[in-house]
């Protein structure tokens, strides 16, 4: 009838049914349509009537919700930065730099070109080689001060290993006392020097502490995150050998006993752990910086002005012991440490990936 639009037909090509209050889709709306749902499929929403779809189940919590991580933080933003595989190329460029800067500057010893006395000159600068190892093969990508984990991502984190720092380091180093002397080590001669203690040590930590920024930049900031995919236990134990190893060619230059070096190398393996808890829970290499201050201060001043000379039996049993009380406190406070500090363990597993 003249005036009527007509009505389409369900079966004519190109058209479909007309939806209630709209207009007919052509094919190629209809096409494009489906392309999107398939795709992009909708999401579950109020329909006008007032009826309700069912709702989507509830995502499962990530893991920066169960570490304490809020995506887009400091914390989150080092996670994502950290290797997912090994970079063996770089990792052993970094470490033939750090080593043979060090076996360089040892040789003047070993080989008597230099009198022992000269050590106070020559052992800051061969602590700075991890740093500058470490700035030589770091991506360019990042500031390289987040790379070398110079930076302070949580101030309560900081705060709460540093407490944790102090205690060990001190905590442990009274427990090998009291092990000597409940094995008969003779006290030191005279009364212990309290007071010159007291003065001395803060002075001493402070200025181990500088130097020892250069070793941890390079051991627990940058190769700390390289090595992550390992887990922790493996990387920390791994930086420990590394780190001896590092060390060895002043310890040998030095003509040390094989006792002498085998203790020396021996604890700095076993303190590894401690330090590398220290720098994953806190997310920077300033507590570690801290903790290797106390080692060479602290730790000294308490084994060396309270138990007098040992024979080797009781020195191999000192030793012994204090190697298992520096993985006992790394453990303790993985456990203690990372229940009360922003947890990081979430992007650093103490087992290896894939495990």
């Amino acid at each position: 009838m003249p005036g009527r639009t007509p009505r389409p037909r369900d079966g004519r090509r190109g058209m479909t049914p007309p939806r209630a209050g709209g207009c007919p889709r052509t094919g190629r709306q209809h096409r494009f349509l489906r392309w999107i749902t398939t795709r992009h499929p909708p999401r579950a929403r109020a329909s006008r009537s007032g009826a309700h779809h069912a709702s989507p189940a509830p995502a499962a919590p990530s893991s920066d919700a169960l570490s304490g991580t809020a995506p887009g933080s400091s914390l989150d933003v080092e996670a994502r930065d950290r290797p997912h595989r090994l970079d063996f190329p770089r990792l052993l460029v970094f470490l033939a730099l750090a080593v043979g800067a060090t076996t360089l500057l040892s040789l003047p010893f070993a080989l008597d070109l230099l009198p022992e006395a000269a050590l106070g000159l020559v052992v800051p600068i061969a602590q700075l080689t991890p740093l500058l190892a470490a700035l030589a093969v770091r991506r360019r990508g990042r500031p390289w001060h987040r790379a070398l984990a110079l930076t302070v991502p949580s101030w309560p984190a900081l705060l709460i290993t540093s407490l944790a720092a102090i205690t060990a380091f001190t905590m442990v180093p009274l427990a090998r006392v009291l092990i000597g002397l409940g094995a008969g080590a003779p006290p030191i001669a005279g009364p212990v020097p309290l007071t010159s203690l007291l003065l001395a040590v803060p002075a001493v930590l402070v200025m181990q502490a500088l130097f020892a920024i250069g070793e941890e930049a390079g051991w627990r900031g940058w190769l700390h995150d390289q090595l992550a995919p390992l887990g922790f236990w493996r990387l920390s134990l791994l930086i420990g050998g590394l780190w001896a190893l590092w060390h060895a060619p002043i310890v040998l230059a030095l003509g040390l006993t094989p006792r002498g070096a085998v203790s020396y190398l021996g604890t700095i393996v076993a303190v590894a752990p401690l330090l590398a808890a220290l720098r994953e829970i806190s997310g920077t290499a300033w507590t570690a910086v801290l903790g290797h201050g106390l080692f060479s201060s602290v730790r000294v001043a308490i084994e060396q002005n309270v138990i007098g000379p040992v024979d080797p039996g009781t020195a191999w049993l000192l030793d012994g012991a204090s190697w298992v009380l520096w993985l006992a406190a790394a453990w303790m406070v993985l456990r203690v440490g990372g229940s009360l500090a922003p947890r990081r363990s979430a992007h650093l597993p103490l087992r290896p990936a894939g495990r």
